[in-house]
């Protein structure tokens, strides 16, 4: 019997990486509303975050439940009305969360396949209308109005995809140990390890930002060519945030990302993709 996925890697190490989550992540506030968005296969887990958010003092902790089976079948059978329709309940459930002060703790598992049979137009129009119906949300979490993180956690069908050549329970576990690993959560003590990971961000970021480089120039052997020219005073952010408040957080766990915008006259060369790329929720096998 294959066991289940929250049984290949220890208890004390799922409570170390939930309650990273909590007080690292969306950094959790005596008294704060938390929402946790979460598939029902990582039932396991989120009930986790769920405790590890009232012990850092949260008032209310709501799971808001997804199936993407069932999301599967909306994209492939719902009327055609109904796919470009997002209900007003929707944007008042996330007014009255965010009116509320609610920091959002996304848990997200890629499953490659899941939408492979589904029309990438209908995917998309679904996708337009919701961004249009929750503008409001959307652009508080871009503006870093409230508190939100994303937080990557191994599912079969990806493990499987990125160890190919194990089996489902060995390549589930050695995925889980990467992640864990990533996100600084497979030590004694993540959140003073992630800390320290926050002060290399810092440094980075600072050195980046010091140089202002006129371009950057990336090659590789697969045929990578592609000369970026910056503009001036361009800065460099990534790793942590403040919301409108001064409270950090840290929006993705695991990353390493530090991001720019380069010139938009100045991109010239050719980017040779070495990994499907998923874009719309749909697999794009372009790679080489």
């Amino acid at each position: 019997m294959m066991k289940e996925i929250d049984e290949l890697v220890s208890e004390e190490q799922l409570k170390k990486y939930a309650e990273l989550a909590v007080r690292a992540g969306v950094n959790v506030q005596k008294n704060q509303l938390v929402i946790i968005h979460s598939d029902i296969k990582n039932v396991m887990f989120a009930r986790l975050v769920q405790t590890a958010a009232y012990e850092a003092g949260a008032s209310n902790v709501v799971i808001d439940w997804t199936d993407e089976q069932s999301t599967k079948e909306f994209y492939l059978h719902a009327a055609e009305e109904a796919i470009d329709h997002v209900p007003d309940w929707q944007n008042a459930r996330f007014k009255e969360w965010d009116d509320e002060g609610a920091a959002y703790i996304h848990i997200i598992s890629e499953n490659l396949d899941v939408f492979k049979d589904v029309s990438t137009e209908r995917i998309s129009r679904f996708q337009k209308a919701s961004r249009s119906k929750l503008k409001v949300h959307h652009a508080k979490i871009r503006s870093h109005e409230v508190r939100w993180c994303l937080l990557a956690v191994p599912y079969f069908a990806w493990a499987t995809n990125v160890f190919p050549d194990l089996s489902k329970e060995e390549a589930l576990q050695a995925l889980w140990q990467l992640i864990l690993r990533g996100a600084r959560a497979d030590g004694e003590n993540p959140i003073k390890d992630w800390e320290a990971h926050d002060r290399a961000f810092e440094s980075r970021k600072k050195f980046l930002n010091d140089s202002q480089f006129e371009a950057l120039h990336f090659t590789n052997s697969r045929g990578t060519d592609l000369l970026i020219g910056m503009p001036k005073n361009h800065c460099y952010i990534g790793g942590g945030v403040t919301d409108k408040m001064g409270i950090p957080f840290f929006p993705n766990i695991p990353t390493e990302e530090i991001f720019s915008a380069p010139h938009k006259n100045k991109v010239n060369g050719k980017l040779v993709a070495t990994k499907p790329l998923i874009y719309g929720e749909v697999l794009s096998m372009i790679f080489t």
